[in-house]
């Protein structure tokens, strides 16, 4: 049977489904490296998570951090998670996050943003730059006398921690590897652009300054006060739509982009010019959402893949980029028959574990490809293909086949509805429209364990002129996709 095209790859939705309706959800493409592999594009399944640590009264977890196999959180209070799975709260901060909190460090301390303000956690106990002695564990505010407003990110680089300052172009720098004393000499406007600092990101020894409307990077050229200085030749004509949604991945930076003209990109840093990675499917759903100013971005690696995961909690949409593919595809979160966007804000490696945060409650998960559910809720994994048509014309559909590795059901079987074992299942559907509405679902066995000569069909699929297959999966099970076959016949011809 000739393959179905493109049945594996990434979401790929356009404005009209007539012209493209492809979707991946919690399923990401792999290319093998070998010619000789049985595929050379393939569907995997996207992670699942298992609570790891719940911390009491939080209502997210929005940062997380990790130092020298230390382990750190931020929400309404700070706390540091221990590798035999307790926690200990060192205290309050400012409030329950009304944006992102921050962490980040030098040699001997945390420096801690929450909304708006700033505190020290001690690593090591140090002398500041009053000739005071902070032991180590001790946990204090910042004096914000000392700042022109309250702040809205933090930096660090080249020994200093960077502030900008929210509502302003305004940035500040704090003494050298002290981040409780931030001199008045220390404060720089951006000149290269009027308006408001909407994100900041500390690259490569750089920092990436970015208005709604532009982007400068500056360097430490050891100036006087402050050090930084713009990097000359460094500017760029677009800016920032996200203060969250700026990242650190694959060795450069990764954000949504936008200027004057309006629109929202993703972008990828490169020699100071933001190189596109989004694609127009991406970037009409995101134009569709109410706002994106409150998107959130972590990038993590796992099995290779170097993954820039974005929330959008007000739409309550998902993204994730995989650099190995440069595809795209989704992740939400299935509860009672219903979507939402995935539980996971934030993001750390640690004691040998991605562990990520909650937007919605005080639980860390552990999240890993070797878990096969959602803390005990099933993941549905859906795959919609390009449409097959053939001038319009009447297109009959004698069998489709999914190939699937089967035979991978759990060592504990499945149950069907009497209790009685069963083999894992996934579910074909398909639509005669382009994707606009789609018929009735088939249930099709996917092999108990053991079982690996099985085969993944449904015979007898009927007609039409623009079939969109729809295939998807909620079962516990490693789903790994090869790709799809089809007989299609037109005017008595194979096509």
């Amino acid at each position: 049977m000739p393959p179905i095209p493109g049945f594996c790859s990434g979401s790929y939705t356009l404005q009209s489904s007539y012209i493209d309706s492809e979707r991946a959800v919690n399923l990401y493409c792999e290319r093998p490296e070998s010619p000789a592999a049985k595929s050379q594009i393939t569907l995997l399944h996207t992670p699942g998570l298992k609570v790891a640590y719940s911390l009491e009264t939080e209502t997210s977890v929005p940062c997380e951090f990790q130092v020298n196999g230390r382990a750190f959180t931020a929400s309404a209070n700070f706390w540091e998670i221990l590798n035999n799975g307790t926690t200990i709260n060192y205290g309050p901060l400012n409030g329950q996050p009304l944006s992102p909190t921050q962490i980040l460090d030098n040699q001997t301390h945390l420096l801690i943003l929450s909304n708006g303000n700033l505190y020290i956690y001690v690593l090591t106990g140090f002398t500041d730059s009053n000739s005071v002695f902070h032991a180590a564990g001790s946990f204090f505010a910042v004096d914000m006398t000392q700042f022109n407003g309250p702040v809205l990110q933090i930096g660090f680089i080249d020994g200093y921690f960077i502030a900008t300052i929210q509502n302003s172009n305004t940035f500040q720098v704090s003494n050298l590897e002290d981040g409780t004393t931030w001199d008045g000499l220390f404060i720089s406007t951006i000149s290269y652009f009027p308006d408001n600092i909407v994100s900041m990101v500390c690259d490569h020894r750089e920092i990436q300054f970015s208005s709604a409307k532009k982007t400068v990077w500056y360097y430490n050229a050891d100036a006087g006060f402050p050090p930084f200085i713009p990097i000359q030749g460094a500017f760029m004509e677009e800016g920032s739509a996200a203060t969250f949604g700026v990242v650190q991945a694959n060795n450069t930076v990764a954000w949504l982009a936008q200027d004057e003209r309006g629109g929202i990109t993703a972008k990828t840093v490169g020699q100071y010019v933001g190189q596109r990675i989004s694609t127009f499917a991406t970037e009409d759903a995101w134009q569709s959402y109410p706002t994106v100013a409150d998107a959130v971005s972590y990038s993590y690696q796992e099995e290779g893949h170097i993954f820039w995961n974005i929330l959008f909690p007000t739409a309550d949409k998902f993204w994730s980029y995989d650099f190995a593919t440069s595809l795209w595809h989704e992740r939400d979160f299935f509860f009672n028959g219903k979507s939402s966007s995935h539980r996971s804000m934030s993001h750390m490696f640690v004691f040998g574990k991605h562990l990520v945060g909650d937007p919605r409650s005080g639980n860390i998960y552990e999240m890993s490809v070797n878990i096969l559910d959602d803390f005990g809720n099933p993941i549905r994994r859906n795959r919609r293909c390009p449409d097959t048509t053939n001038e319009n014309k009447w297109v009959y559909f004698p069998r489709v086949e999914f190939d699937i590795e089967v035979g991978l059901g759990p060592t504990d079987p499945l149950l069907d509805g009497d209790g009685q074992p069963r083999a894992p299942q996934c579910v074909v559907s398909w639509s005669n429209d382009a994707g606009k509405t789609f018929g009735a679902e088939y249930t099709l066995d996917c092999g108990k364990v053991g079982e690996y000569g099985g085969r993944v069909y449904k015979s007898m699929t009927g007609r039409g002129r623009r079939r969109v297959w729809d295939w998807s999966a909620t079962d516990p099970i490693p789903w790994r996709i090869a790709g799809a076959f089809r007989v299609a016949l037109c005017e008595g011809q194979e096509i």
